[in-house]
Order: structure tokens, then sequence, then C-alpha cells
């Protein structure tokens, strides 16, 4: 049942469930998966989100920078089970036009490579 880490994993839709600046290194969103089975290969270093409010005005495109480990390793096996996964995001794009990602916020994905 436990899919490999590589390959796409198909469409998937996280809700934010924290957001916090992380001092050094940019602002971390803990997402919680809606739906989808997305794979660690989407969600890797590198990779874009799109992200949405609350009523879908406005959406970005945000790049993952890195995952936040406290909460673990983050591998697909565990991405699975907990259905939950931290990543931190760039400070300025965290923050466009002063409205700031909450909580309650929506990261859909995959994102391809010319942002669709």
């Amino acid at each position: 049942m436990a899919r490999a880490s590589r390959g796409s994993g198909g469409p998937f839709r996280f809700r934010v469930s924290d957001s916090l600046a992380v001092p050094l290194r940019g602002h971390l969103l803990r997402l919680r998966l809606v739906e989808g089975e997305p794979s660690m290969a989407d969600l890797k270093a590198g990779r874009q989100l799109r992200l949405v409010p609350p009523g879908g005005s406005e959406e970005r495109i945000v790049a993952i920078v890195d995952h936040g480990v406290a909460s673990g390793r983050p591998t697909q096996q565990r991405l699975e089970r907990t259905r939950e996964l931290d990543i931190i995001i760039a400070t300025d794009s965290a923050n466009v036009d002063g409205r700031p990602v909450e909580i309650g916020w929506h990261a859909t994905g995959p994102v391809g490579d010319a942002g669709g």
C-alpha cells in the first residue's frame, strides 16, 4: 500500500494548520493533507506549491526552500501515516502585499514548471 517516494503522486490539497516565522531560515507552514495522495517527490526542496486564501480571491506560487524537521524526518511513509508535513518557504513569499499566509489557507499541487 505504501508508495515509493519517487515519481508524481497526482493532485493534492493541504490546509495550512500553522504559520510562523523561523529566524534565519524563512517561514514555516505546517500542512495537513485534506485530499489527494501527494508524493514526497512533488514536495521536495525546489518544487512549487500554489497557496490560496479562504475564499480563493487570490493565489500565489511559492517554492519549497526546505522541510521542517521538528516533528520528524519527512518521508513518504511518515506523510502517509500522519497526513502532515512542515515546509519552509522564503519570508518574502509568506508576505505579499501586506497579506501573510495564515491558518486556513490551502496549498495545492503539483505545480508544473510553467506555474500551471
